[in-house]
């Protein structure tokens, strides 16, 4: 069973002080029986406010007392180690509330069940739960319901434009000028219109109309710069909410540009000026712009952005794919976008963002809608309408909501589309599934049987995948999942190949730049890194799907490291060069830095999980296998249970999981042994079919891979894919 931290913090969103659970007001939470809850009450903003539980809503204020069965509490409120927590059984309560013992009207409602599917079932004197179907493990459940975004018409804008500008969110934006026709020196119009996420509503005008400009901020603290009526302007107009004052002017007078931030920090950047095409950056402080002495890396027009003031994005525009990040200070090229385009809509911030539509040189206007994850662009769902010209949300704190308003489809339209996101977050705890409740023995009322919920981890299976196209081994990790795979470099002799995999075939890439045995790699299929190589090196290359990059180098030269995490955030963990060392590096999107020393010196160990949360295990030390495995805490780390068989050279998956890995193969002596392991210790399942060593490997506890390596009797192009569930149900046997 777990214990799942909920985290209490204390606000006024504007009728007085409220408990927030996870960030979200007043939560309605569901637990589920078998869990311990502990409600986490050392942020400073809980001083004053004992969080308790009740049968009775608002507790002790609405007449109640304090429910106590299974509660014990800890600390003072505010102060680190402060809690409530509950242990969560078959006999609690279904409905629970959080209440504040010192302030009424702060708590919400704390489920323990449904009682639509959920009620207790007395047999041979003891409770179990009475369920209606058997449970649905988190895996699977995310399989069924997928957390996808799309588009959805929402309200019409009451004037109908294109060449607008905007800003604010989904259901708090804001949008001004633009033009009726498509002219550039006639219907420029200054009208400005408010969102609530279904309807447009109009408020005060800017004093004078414009086309083309960029705007950016909230709906109640907003400003719109530049753009163009019968020329290029430099004009600035602060958003108030309901009326529009004069602000800064722009230092350089321009249209078709990009802009972040808020009404007293923010940045503009690219467009088109006089004479041409501009890289030009100016950051606004809430009185005037400044020049940056930094520019975009490609001058260019037609450029869709957001984000803030210390870190933006510039998407497309001319060259159309280009995409650049702003730190504050300067700007760096990264991924490309997908499909060259100008124009495109943009929301969200560098980590999370989507951009939508535009145009493809000479005009072709498009549907097209690419996500952002920090790494990778992945096409998702398109637009129905194709469009540009558009008024955007580029305030999104993420990709996952964004409003498009208006625009030329062709023609100038009043239409808005809404992207929203529906289905189970990858980032939603597994509370309420069954991953949450193994062990669980419960009563199906449907097919009037007992059942138990058993981990299915230990009854995973391997089973035959594609051939590559050219064996080897000594093959430097790999990347990406079962079905979406990349492997690089082998040595037979030392080659720079690198192979996609699609979960039934492998496909030649674009080789490294140069044979690249025994390196590093981790990431997506889609956006990887590899790391060092033999013989020794410092070299650092970056895929994005299609062509290799080079990177900022280590600060040495090795071998026969392991890394971990993502092509953003990786744990690069010892090596060789020419001995065995116990060096750890950490990479964050930019530099790498020195982390803490592993415990062993050693190479060819294992590893997985982020450069805070990480794990190791396995490797040579100094040329046997070795059985130790240790975490990592971002500084130090900690021996925890040891491998049942000491190996080296193993493959591996569970790259950027700390507490669900699992290791096959490997040498001392070559063998095929699989084990998993579930935070705490590690379990022996089912072999590979080939033993094998030296071989390339990724994906997930649920879902892998290895490829090629070398068995007995020489190199190997064989893949073999590792699947388990979350868990099973064995139907039991009454009497």
């Amino acid at each position: 069973m777990a214990t799942i931290t909920i985290t209490v913090t204390v606000s006024n969103p504007g009728s007085g002080n409220k408990y927030y659970l996870d960030g979200q007001l007043q939560y309605t939470y569901t637990a589920t029986p078998g869990n311990t809850y502990k409600f986490d009450q050392a942020d400073n903003s809980n001083s004053g406010h004992p969080l308790r539980l009740s049968i009775t809503s608002d507790g002790t204020h609405n007449s109640g007392s304090a429910y106590t069965t299974g509660v014990t509490t800890s600390g003072t409120p505010g102060s680190a180690n402060a809690y409530t927590q509950i242990e969560v059984t078959g006999t609690t309560p279904q409905t629970l509330y959080y209440y504040c013992t010192a302030h009424s009207g702060m708590g919400g409602s704390f489920i323990t069940g449904n009682s639509s599917t959920k009620n207790l079932k007395e047999m041979s004197g003891f409770a179990i739960e009475n369920l209606t179907a058997d449970p649905v493990p988190f895996a699977q459940a995310k399989t069924n319901n997928p957390y996808a975004g799309s588009w959805a018409s929402g309200g019409n804008l009451n004037t109908a434009r294109e060449w607008l500008f905007g800003s604010g969110t989904l259901t708090a934006g804001w949008v001004t000028g633009g033009r009726s026709t498509p002219s550039d020196n006639a219907g420029n119009t200054g009208k400005t219109e408010k969102y609530d996420g279904s309807s447009w509503s109009e408020t005060g005008d800017m004093s004078a109309g414009r086309n083309q400009g960029v705007a950016y901020g909230t709906q109640t603290a907003g400003l719109a710069s530049g753009g163009y009526t019968s020329g290029l302007v430099t004009t600035t107009e602060e958003f108030g909410g309901t009326s529009w004052t004069s602000g800064g002017a722009l230092n350089t007078a321009r249209r078709l540009f990009a802009g972040a931030g808020t009404q007293t920090a923010g940045v503009v950047y690219g467009g088109a000026a006089s004479p041409g095409a501009t890289g030009a950056t100016e950051t606004y402080n809430g009185t005037a712009y400044t020049n940056s002495p930094a520019s975009l890396n490609t001058a260019r027009e037609s450029v869709g952005g957001s984000g803030t003031n210390t870190a933006a994005f510039a998407a497309g525009g001319g060259p159309p794919n280009v995409f650049e990040l702003w730190n504050g200070t300067s700007w760096t090229e990264s991924t490309e976008l997908n499909t060259d385009r100008d124009n495109v809509g943009a929301s969200g911030t560098t980590t999370d963002a989507i951009i939508w539509g535009g145009d493809i040189p000479p005009g072709t206007v498009q549907t097209l809608t690419e996500a952002w994850n920090g790494s990778a662009w992945t096409e998702v769902n398109d637009l129905a309408t194709a469009r540009r010209a558009y008024g955007t949300s580029n305030f999104g704190s993420t990709g996952q909501s964004a409003f498009s308003a208006g625009g030329t489809p062709p023609g100038v339209v009043a239409s808005t589309e809404q992207w929203t996101f529906t289905g189970i977050n990858p980032t939603d705890p597994a509370v309420g599934y069954a991953d949450a409740i193994v062990g669980q023995m419960y009563y199906n009322s449907s097919t009037g049987s007992f059942k138990a919920i058993k981990d299915g981890l230990a009854s995973g299976t391997w089973s035959s995948g594609g051939n590559l196209n050219t064996g080897g081994y000594r093959i430097c990790g790999g990347a990406g999942i079962q079905t979406a795979g990349l492997m690089v470099g082998r040595a037979t002799p030392n080659k720079a190949n690198v192979e996609s995999y699609d979960g039934a075939s492998w496909t030649e890439e674009a080789d490294v730049s140069s044979a690249a045995a025994d390196a590093a790699t981790t990431g997506l299929q889609t956006a990887a890194m590899t790391v060092g190589r033999s013989p020794y090196s410092n070299d650092v290359e970056n895929f994005n799907g299609s062509s290799w990059t080079e990177g900022p180098n280590l600060p040495y030269a090795v071998e026969r490291s392991s890394l971990a995490g993502v092509q953003t955030a990786a744990l690069l963990v010892t090596g060789r060069n020419p001995s065995n060392i116990n060096t750890v590096s950490e990479w964050d999107g930019s530099s790498w830095s020195s982390g803490g020393n592993y415990p062993q010196v050693g190479c060819n160990q294992a590893s997985g999980g982020t450069v805070t949360a990480g794990i190791a295990f396995g490797g040579y030390s100094p040329s046997d296998g070795s059985t130790l495995a240790c975490t990592y805490d971002g500084s130090s780390w900690t021996t925890v249970a040891s491998l049942n068989t000491a190996r080296a050279e193993n493959g591996w998956g569970g790259r950027t999981s700390q507490n669900a890995v699992y290791i096959a193969g490997g040498t001392s002596p070559t063998s095929g042994k699989t084990e998993i392991w579930n935070g705490t210790s590690w379990t022996e399942v089912s072999d590979l079919s080939t033993g094998r060593d030296a071989m390339g490997s990724s994906g997930t506890i649920n879902s892998g891979w290895v490829a090629g390596g070398t068995p007995p009797g020489g190199s190997y192009q064989g893949t073999e894919e590792w699947t388990a569930s979350d868990f099973e149900i064995k139907t039991l046997t009454t009497s």
